[in-house]
């Protein structure tokens, strides 16, 4: 490091320490906004989490054996109207 870039460095920054800069755009830019306005953050500190490896986002199409969001009957979709009408399987 020069001495110039230990001057630009704030007070509270080691020298031994290094500052990066992050650009992010596309489709991963537009899912770390929506993240970030859904938890009530900044994109920065989202960018910064998914940096970190905090944050995963999938390559391709999320399917839903990839998120195993309902834990409910196995087969509530062939059996619905039962279980709509209080039935529940018996």
């Amino acid at each position: 490091m020069s001495p110039a870039d230990s001057a630009a460095l704030p007070p509270h920054v080691p020298e031994d320490s290094i500052t990066a800069q992050v650009t992010v755009s596309g489709a991963v830019a537009d899912i770390l906004r929506d993240l970030a306005a859904i938890d009530g953050r900044t994109p920065e500190e989202m960018v910064q989490e998914w940096v970190a490896g905090r944050v995963v986002i999938p390559a391709g199409p999320a399917s839903a054996e990839d998120w195993e969001l309902f834990d409910g009957p196995a087969d509530l979709s062939a059996r619905a109207d039962e279980y709509l009408r209080g039935g529940f399987g018996q």
